[in-house]
Parts: C-alpha cells; sequence; structure tokens
C-alpha cells in the first residue's frame, strides 16, 4: 500500500442522529496527514433529521471531507464503512473495527462524541518523539473533557470530568496492568487513546464472540493491558466526551431490550473469569480479589438500576433477566448485602 495510514480513526455507531455528521466533522478537521476513518454500524436503522441512515450520512461527510482537505492542500482521507447485518453490541463492533482497520495505531471515537481540534497530531507526535528515543509505546492515553453541546453547537464542559481519569507521565511493563486495576491510575476507555493495532488483534485473540454493550471498556483494557509494554498519558486535551448521552444515564428503562443491554455486563465478568480460570497463574492473589470485587460492583451497579430507572410493570421480569445474566444465587447474595 502506497503512503498506508499512520493512524485509523474507528467509530462504531449504534443510532443515527445528527450526532454522527457533528463526531465525522470534528474528524475532518484534523490536521494530521495521513489517517483513515473506519465506520462500522452495528445494525443501526435510525434516521438523521433530514431523512438519511448512516450510510448515506457517512458518504455526505467523506465528500465534505474530500473538499476540506484539498482546500488545505492536505492528502485525502479514505473512508470505509461497514454494516453488521444484525446487532451484535460493542464488543463485537470494535473487533469488526480492528479487523477492518489498515494503519499501525489505532483511536476509537464514539459517534457521539469528538475529537478535539489538533487531537491526531498530539497522539502520534508523541509516539514519534518516544521512537526518536527509543521508547516504544504501545498506548498514549490524551486528556478529555467531558461536557454538552449547548444549542449552537459550542461545547460546554462538565463541572466535574469524571469520565477522563489520566496518569501524566509513563507506565511499563507489567505496571500497565497492575496499576490500572489496582489502583485505577488510568481508565479503561478505549476512546480518547493511541493504541498500536497489534495489541487490539492480541486482546481479542483472547475474547470469544460476546454480545455486550455495558462495562466492554474493563473486558478490552483487561487483555489490552496485560500485553501493553509502555503507556504514556499527555496533556493535550484529544476528545469530548458527551455526558448523558449512553447507557449509563439515569434515563428510565421501559423496555426488555433496554434492560437486557444492561445485565450484558455480566458476560464481560464471564469471559474474563474463564480466562483466569483457564490461566491460573496469570494474576497475583490480589489482582483475582480485585476482578471479584469489580464484578460484585457491576452486579450491584445492575441492581440499583433496575430499582431506580426500571419501570413498575417490568421489575418482576427484569429480575428474572437480571438472574439469567449474573446467576439466581449470586443476585440474592448481593440483594442481601445492599438491604443490610
Amino acid at each position: 500500500m502506497k503512503n498506508p495510514p499512520l493512524i485509523s480513526v474507528c467509530i462504531p455507531v449504534f443510532s443515527t442522529e445528527p450526532l454522527l455528521a457533528q463526531c465525522l466533522r470534528s474528524v475532518i478537521r484534523q490536521d494530521f496527514a495521513r489517517f483513515e476513518v473506519v465506520i462500522v454500524s452495528d445494525a443501526s436503522r435510525g434516521k438523521d433529521a433530514q431523512g438519511r441512515n448512516a450510510k448515506k450520512i457517512v458518504r455526505v461527510m467523506q465528500r465534505e471531507c474530500n473538499k476540506s482537505r484539498r482546500a488545505r492542500k492536505l492528502p485525502v482521507v479514505p473512508f470505509r464503512f461497514v454494516e453488521h447485518k444484525q446487532n451484535r453490541g460493542l464488543i463485537e463492533v470494535r473487533r469488526t473495527l480492528c479487523y477492518e482497520a489498515r494503519a499501525d495505531y489505532m483511536t476509537q471515537l464514539d459517534s457521539d462524541d469528538e475529537l478535539a481540534d489538533g487531537a491526531l497530531t498530539a497522539l502520534y507526535e508523541t509516539v514519534a518523539q518516544g521512537a526518536g528515543s527509543g521508547t516504544e509505546f504501545d498506548i498514549v492515553h490524551g486528556t478529555s473533557v467531558a461536557g454538552a453541546f449547548d444549542a449552537d453547537g459550542t461545547f460546554v464542559p462538565a463541572e466535574e470530568n469524571r469520565y477522563g481519569n489520566i496518569f501524566y507521565g509513563e507506565v511499563a511493563g507489567r505496571d500497565v496492568f497492575r496499576r490500572w486495576l489496582m489502583e485505577g491510575l488510568f481508565t479503561a476507555n478505549t476512546w480518547g487513546k493511541l493504541i498500536r493495532r497489534s495489541l487490539w488483534l492480541s486482546a481479542y485473540q483472547n475474547i470469544p464472540y460476546t454480545e455486550c454493550n455495558v462495562a466492554d471498556d474493563v473486558l478490552l483494557f483487561f487483555f489490552l493491558a496485560q500485553n501493553a509494554r509502555r503507556y504514556v498519558g499527555i496533556k493535550s486535551v484529544v476528545y469530548r466526551y458527551r455526558v448523558n448521552s449512553g447507557m449509563t444515564s439515569a434515563r428510565k428503562i421501559d423496555t426488555l431490550h433496554k434492560w437486557k443491554m444492561v445485565c450484558s455486563a455480566a458476560s464481560v465478568f464471564s469471559v474474563i473469569s474463564t480466562w483466569i480460570q483457564e490461566h491460573p497463574h496469570a494474576l497475583c492473589e490480589d489482582e483475582v480479589c480485585k476482578m471479584r470485587a469489580m464484578t460484585r460492583w457491576y452486579l450491584v451497579n445492575n441492581l440499583q438500576q433496575m430499582r431506580a430507572v426500571v419501570v413498575p410493570e417490568l421489575l418482576a421480569d427484569a429480575r428474572e433477566l437480571l438472574c439469567e445474566y449474573w446467576g439466581a444465587d449470586f443476585v440474592q447474595k448481593a440483594e442481601a448485602a445492599l438491604d443490610q
């Protein structure tokens, strides 16, 4: 491939709204020379205010991107759009993105968020500077800012940026995994990071087909961090995270389909638990205990969500579904602890 892309900007799409076009415009504004855009729609059937589906939005935005890039005398950016015929969830969408990417490094961008101006340049310059001094970075973690967009499209930062825990410095070897898991030194989110694609491929070798839309970042980063040689956090703002737009928001849950997406967090810890059993010497005892505690925390969180946001007429069925995912005994123990 002549002049292959240095970065793959990977965007999962689950619902088609005006947010997708806004997201893609933040990519178009990037001044970085060589990157590609890979979009995977997870069987999204939605349309934006102009009646455009995801494929149509991407096609329009690609033309807009080419025009803008030519005007700035920058190389044209290739776009690639892939669509799942059936909904598979975030883990499998990110798997498809990983396999479709062509660059050595990938950055994930959720379709309701934005890249900050100059994000790709800041991330890749860190990689290049490290290589120049003999340091290979597998994970470059940029600063994110949480907030919302007002009616004029202006980004308004939130008072508390609780989504962007980051360590400004370098972490090497086994400490990448341990300091994430044991200390929470940096978040597991895959967005806002530039990650070597070979690390993604290695991670997915350990992850079977998994339909999941919650806690996917925990599963992915569990395996990404296992093999990462070096992490670095940088102060450059690279990502704008839109608050209260996903499954973690406190909206009422009025269908079992929505509740099933929440319960799917159990799939994450089922995969991790199976892997730990198959690799009994891979983790230290305190790391195994930490994973067990995290598992319990997510179950308790599911219980709290069920009581707080599931509509009353669905509560009985919702609890039954929760037991199917987590196991009835585990749910009963968590309920007893929660009610003490």
